[in-house]
């Protein structure tokens, strides 16, 4: 990872990493209601690789991350959109299945596609079950 990456680029780190962690975790939706930044500052209390994005960790201001993440050009391998009251993790080029976008993944923010699912599995839990509208977890997981 290059030093000193925007604050731009560091929130679209994360908000593809999340979308692909929830997308492997089976999440469709997260309601827009839910408190998404003190569950993201809970996760990233305990993810080893938080250090490579501190302009995300003092200030996380997650729903603007996701509001953006269709419209930023520098996401290329997922996104989020708003639909139906809710955050919608999605794959930018429907071509992709996970394994292949777990890959892109890896090769654009140089951290391991297991470590962002790891971050979506803490940040999931933090949020609880009520805002997360889940569907069937990618099975293994393992393979990342």
């Amino acid at each position: 990872m290059p030093a000193g990456l925007t604050r731009a680029r560091q929130q679209t780190d994360v908000g593809e990493g999340l979308a692909v962690g929830c997308l492997v975790s089976g999440v469709h939706a997260i309601d827009t209601v839910a408190e998404l930044d003190p569950a993201l500052v809970r996760a990233l209390a305990s993810w080893p690789w938080a250090a490579r994005y501190p302009a995300v960790r003092r200030t996380p201001r997650l729903g603007d991350i996701f509001r953006r993440s269709s419209g930023r050009r520098s996401s290329r391998i997922a996104q989020w959109t708003v639909s139906g009251g809710g955050f919608v993790p999605q794959l930018c080029d429907d071509e992709w299945d996970l394994p292949a976008a777990c890959v892109r993944l890896e090769e654009a923010t140089a951290v391991p596609a297991r470590r962002w699912c790891e971050l979506a599995g803490t940040f999931l839990r933090a949020l609880g079950d009520d805002p997360v509208r889940r569907g069937q977890p990618l099975d293994p997981v393992e393979e990342f």
